[in-house]
């Protein structure tokens, strides 16, 4: 699992750290510009990668059903992101945030533990500041999406529930809403939650037997952030 953690990250930190040193070799020639680097923590919430209905006998020789959901518990993740103004209104973001969280297949009630997800999702939005000036600034914004989904299965848990091991890549979108508190035109607090939409990384195919029904929804996760933003 650790080899596979720091594969992502590398790769990862590559995109960032390219992003980062051009923000910070072309921060004095074009200050005027508006470059601003922010990074962000929080609570990180998953959606529901599968469900799995399974029909099993009674004593009584009948059958009967019961459906469980395949999910990431919520962890704390880290976002780091390089904006730049294109107008009084309007910028654009380039944006990665990474964490780690364990699976889980279950019913509500109880749980069978899965293994291990790591997640790195790099976002475009174009980002709209609704009050650009102030202490408060409000901002929506929205964009395409690339998530980069890591499984190491359980040793326990290979037949139940069979679970890939691997890297699967999946499109999406982000759209999200934020709230900036300018200490002065150079640093801010800020604040956001956005709604992250992909394709789930599991297949029908990595779930086997003739006597379960396997539905694969869009994955709906949830990123609630504060940080520190620094304008150039």
């Amino acid at each position: 699992m650790a080899g596979a953690v720091v594969a992502i990250l590398t790769a990862a930190m590559k995109v960032i750290s390219t992003f980062l040193l051009a923000a910070f070799l072309f921060a004095i020639p074009v200050a005027a510009q508006d470059w601003s680097v922010g990074v962000a923590t929080g609570p990180f919430i998953f959606g529901d990668f599968a469900e799995r209905t399974l029909r099993v006998g009674t004593p009584e020789g009948g059958s009967t059903t019961s459906t469980d959901t395949l999910s990431a518990g919520t962890r704390a993740g880290l976002a780091v992101d390089i904006e730049h103004r294109l107008s009084e209104r309007l910028s654009f973001r380039v944006e990665g945030t990474f964490t780690e969280a364990p699976l889980a297949l279950g019913d509500g009630q109880f749980e069978l533990e899965a293994g291990d997800l790591d997640v790195g999702t790099f976002t475009l939005p174009l980002v709209f500041h609704i009050n650009p000036h102030g202490s408060f600034r409000f901002h929506v914004l929205a964009g395409p999406a690339y998530a980069l989904y890591h499984i190491d299965a359980r040793e326990n848990a290979n037949d139940q529930p069979p679970i890939f091991e691997g890297t699967r890549g999946r499109w999406g979108y982000a759209a999200g809403v934020g709230l900036a508190w300018h200490i002065n035109e150079r640093f801010a607090i800020e604040a956001g939650v956005t709604d992250l939409v992909t394709q789930s990384p599991i297949q029908r195919s990595d779930f086997g037997g003739s006597l379960q029904t396997i539905d694969i929804p869009q994955t709906q996760n949830v990123h609630s952030t504060i940080g520190l933003r620094v304008k150039f």
